[in-house]
């Protein structure tokens, strides 16, 4: 949460990179790399924007 979204996107990247869980997989590393994507920070994206932006990188 925060006032814009740029600040709600900056907590988001600080409570990532704060955020260790051992012994089990997660997808934490695939949402510090949309926290960090230009178009997802930019806003605008859809529902389909996780299934394109997959598509286009090593995942």
């Amino acid at each position: 949460h925060g006032d814009t979204r740029e600040q709600a996107l900056a907590r988001m990247r600080t409570a990532l990179a704060e955020t260790v869980v051992e012994g089990i997989n997660t997808n934490i590393a695939l949402h510090r790399e949309l926290m960090v994507d230009a178009s997802f920070s930019a806003g605008g994206t859809n529902i389909h924007y996780l299934e394109h932006w997959l598509s286009q990188h090593d995942r």
